[in-house]
């Protein structure tokens, strides 16, 4: 099985003392099978961005440039099938009264895409979309 990593799980990885099961699990996944989406990618370098110049921000800049290159080859992105997906899934989503957020919409449409497992902690943000999650978590 293959896997999505939301924003959150890597955020997660950023905090002083992450939560043990989180770094447990990515711990125990081959790296093959785990990708990032170029929305993350977006999200995470925004929110460097958005720091004031620290100590913190360096260390968030070259943390996030090398999980860039950790990932280079596994980094999917927003294409057109993927838009596609991302129009079904929105779609659906407002025909049952659940709008998704713009970036989660095109993460989830990322995995749907993908044929992979969501792994989030922010499950009621998805459950509008058919997709396997995973929270870390709860594990």
């Amino acid at each position: 099985m293959s896997y999505l990593l939301d924003t959150c799980v890597l955020s997660e990885l950023t905090k002083p003392k992450p939560e043990k099961g989180v770094v447990h699990w990515l711990n125990n996944q081959p790296d093959k099978h785990l990708y990032l989406s170029v929305i993350t990618v977006g999200e995470l370098r925004r929110g460097v961005l958005r720091l004031p110049q620290s100590r913190k921000k360096n260390r968030l800049d070259q943390w996030l440039n090398t999980l860039l290159t950790q990932y280079q080859d596994r980094i999917l992105l927003f294409d057109t099938d993927t838009a596609e997906s991302w129009a079904q899934i929105t779609t659906n989503a407002l025909q049952q009264g659940r709008p998704l957020a713009l970036a989660d919409s095109y993460i989830a449409a990322t995995a749907v895409q993908h044929k992979l497992s969501l792994v989030t902690r922010n499950v009621t943000d998805f459950q509008a979309v058919i997709l396997n999650i995973i929270n870390p978590w709860d594990l």
